[in-house]
C-alpha cells in the first residue's frame, strides 16, 4: 500500500475533505499523517450538520455557513460565515413584500398592506380617470355622432372656440373615423364643449366614487373588499 486515506480538518476541528498519507520512508508500518488530519471517517453529516474532530472523536454540530438567514424583526438578510447554531431572531425563510414575521412564519402585515394598496389604486384610478378623459369624445352637434379629440390642447383649443362665439371649421371625426375641419356654427361649437364637460364631469364623478370605496375598504381593514376595486370606464 503506498498511500491512507485520512481526513483533514481546519483549524476549528472541522472537516474538509479526504485527502492521503504517505508511509514513512524510515519505518515499516508508519504513516506521514499530514497536519489537521485523523485517521477515523467522519459520520454523515443530517441538513444543517457539519462533522467535527474534538481531539479524541467526530461530533455532529450545526452549520448554516454559506447561507442566507433573515431576521424576523426586519426581514433584512445575513449571510452565515461561521459554523454553529442559527443566531436568534433569524429565520431560513425568506419574506415576502410587506410580511412580517408572527407565530414562527411570515404573514402578510395586512394594515401595511392596506395603506400600500390604496394609494397604488388611488393613483391607478386618477391615471385611469385621466386617460379616459383624454382619450375623445363623441357628439351629436352636427346632427350625427362625431368623435373629437380631448387631449389637453384640444380642451383648450374647444375651449378658445366656443369663448369666441364664431361660426367656424373645427377638426372632428365621422362615423367611419374620416377626420376633417367640419364647418360648426357657433351654436354647435357650444354644444360640443357641453358635451365634453358632461362627458368629463361623468368620468370624475365615477372616478371620485372609487376613491370613496376605497377609503371605505381602507377604514374597514378590507383587503378584499379593496382588491376588488377597480376602474371600468363608465357607460354613457
Amino acid at each position: 500500500m503506498n498511500a491512507k486515506t485520512v481526513y483533514q480538518t481546519d483549524h476549528l476541528g472541522i472537516y474538509t475533505g479526504m485527502t492521503q498519507a504517505d508511509p514513512s520512508p524510515l519505518e515499516p508500518n508508519i504513516w506521514l499523517i499530514p497536519g489537521g488530519c485523523v485517521e477515523v471517517p467522519p459520520p454523515t453529516p443530517g441538513e444543517h450538520q457539519v462533522p467535527r474532530w474534538d481531539g479524541r472523536r467526530w461530533q455532529l454540530i450545526s452549520s448554516y455557513q454559506g447561507l442566507t438567514v433573515y431576521n424576523t424583526d426586519t426581514g433584512e438578510p445575513l449571510v452565515i460565515e461561521r459554523t454553529g447554531a442559527l443566531p436568534p431572531g433569524y429565520t431560513l425563510s425568506a419574506p415576502a413584500l410587506g410580511q412580517v414575521w408572527r407565530n414562527g412564519e411570515w404573514v402578510d402585515d395586512i394594515p401595511a398592506t392596506l395603506v400600500r394598496r390604496h394609494a397604488e389604486l388611488y393613483t391607478s384610478i386618477n391615471s385611469a380617470c385621466e386617460a379616459a378623459i383624454t382619450a375623445g369624445f363623441i357628439s351629436d352637434a352636427l346632427g350625427a355622432p362625431h368623435r373629437y379629440s380631448s387631449q389637453l390642447d384640444d380642451q383648450l383649443n374647444l375651449t378658445g372656440a366656443v369663448v369666441r362665439g364664431l361660426d367656424m371649421p373645427y377638426a372632428c371625426r365621422d362615423e367611419q373615423g374620416v377626420k376633417e375641419f367640419r364647418l360648426h356654427t357657433a351654436e354647435q361649437l357650444r354644444l360640443v364643449g357641453d358635451d365634453f364637460t358632461l362627458y368629463k364631469l361623468q368620468l370624475l364623478q365615477h372616478a371620485d366614487a372609487l376613491k370613496q370605496q376605497l377609503d371605505a375598504a381602507l377604514e374597514a381593514g378590507d383587503l378584499a373588499a379593496l382588491e376588488a376595486i377597480r376602474w371600468e370606464a363608465p357607460k354613457p
